[in-house]
């Protein structure tokens, strides 16, 4: 078998956005069955060369040629639809979160096992060519690839401190209220802003630090303003300010991390920057989905930021909105489970990182709720399902 043949249950928004159009992209994929509960959802499944739609979830899941489903459902449905599909025997590919609570993540891993099925959850960003980078370059000065530091030493004899061998991290979101919907607000539906994306962050933390988080303390608001702080066992500190206030004709997303004489930064994963010990370091990445390919040829920060001002002028002249998409990871995911499928491999991001990042989001709004720092238990961080 040299390609994967998938369902796709929920062909909103995002799946048009982005799993059909990976799917369509994708070499090692063949798009062959879509749920959709309105018309237009299976009319546009059909555009991206689907085989079959159904108004039925169930003759996806019931579909013998399916081997991966993907799962693109409303956060509340999540637990329905992963346990249906796993049931079904199908490998499943979720989006975040992939549960609501860490009991229903314990019920997902449970399933995933007994079923003997692979299960990836979209936590894309790790997957985004901009924080591979970073991870890599952050990791090689980690692993003691260092250069000699251009500012003056006061003290150059002197013993090194402990908290000199830690990193901080921080991760500043952007976002617009004026462009949500209800959904990700409704205390059932959506969860919240953490549940529903601050999940995320909480997943790229630690896996761009390579620590295990040992406490949470958060202070805000759960369902938008928030900062969520984590202490690891290493020393090192995780921070994610998010806020809804911000304004969308500048970038959503900056991820900083400073590290013994060092600072690694991504703007937007668009731009990486890399500072400190005699090196000064630009990379540019392309965007997933460039709607203006004549705007901002150089690439980089200044380039997305044309490309949003000619976005937002034509959205005043016209009413047309054209989104620039920058390389999150989507695709890169979605191509590295399926090969993950038909090598045998282990998901690049499995039951396990999901119940994780459930975990610490619910961490996170207990201790916003309480006004309380929490620890992140050992038996809860590694869970064990037998």
């Amino acid at each position: 078998m040299d390609k994967v043949r998938v369902g796709v249950i929920g062909c909103g928004k995002f799946a048009t956005g982005q799993h059909l159009p990976n799917c369509a992209a994708a070499g090692n994929v063949e798009l062959l069955h879509c749920s959709s509960r309105s018309e237009k959802g299976r009319k546009t499944a059909e555009s991206f060369g689907a085989k079959k739609t159904s108004a039925d979830y169930r003759n996806v899941l019931n579909d013998p040629k399916i081997d991966l489903v993907i799962l693109s459902v409303p956060h509340e449905m999540h637990l329905f639809f992963v346990q249906e599909t796993i049931n079904a025997g199908k490998h499943l590919f979720c989006e975040k979160p992939m549960t609501m609570t860490t009991a229903e993540a314990y019920s997902v891993i449970k399933v995933v096992r007994r079923k003997g099925v692979k299960l990836c959850v979209d936590y894309n960003r790790r997957f985004s060519p901009a924080m591979i980078d970073m991870k890599r370059t952050y990791l090689d000065h980690r692993n003691g690839k260092r250069g000699k530091a251009r500012v003056y030493l006061q003290e150059p004899d002197r013993q090194k401190w402990a908290e000199e061998g830690t990193s901080t991290m921080l991760i500043r979101i952007n976002d617009e209220s004026l462009t949500y919907g209800g959904v990700h607000i409704d205390w059932k539906e959506g969860g919240g802003l953490i549940i529903g994306e601050g999940c995320h962050w909480l997943d790229l933390i630690p896996w761009m630090l390579e620590d295990r988080p040992t406490r949470i303390t958060a202070v805000g608001s759960t369902r938008l303003n928030y900062i969520i702080s984590i202490e690891f066992a290493g020393g090192s500190l995780g921070c994610i300010l998010f806020s809804a206030c911000g304004s969308f004709e500048y970038p959503k997303e900056l991820v900083e991390i400073q590290d013994h004489g060092r600072i690694f930064r991504s703007e937007c994963y668009v731009e990486n920057q890399y500072y400190g010990q005699g090196e000064r370091t630009v990379k540019k990445f392309p965007l997933q989905q460039d709607c203006y390919p004549n705007v901002g040829k150089e690439g980089g920060m200044s380039a997305y930021l044309a490309k949003i001002d000619a976005t937002g002028r034509e959205f005043v002249e016209t009413g047309k909105f054209n989104y620039c998409f920058p390389d999150k990871g989507h695709f890169n995911l979605l191509e590295t489970f399926v090969e993950a499928i038909l090598h045998d491999k282990p998901s690049p991001i499995d039951e396990m990182s999901g119940m994780r990042a459930t975990y610490l989001s619910e961490r996170s709004m207990e201790s916003i709720r309480t006004g309380t720092s929490l620890p992140v238990n050992i038996e809860d961080w590694e869970m064990y399902v037998h």
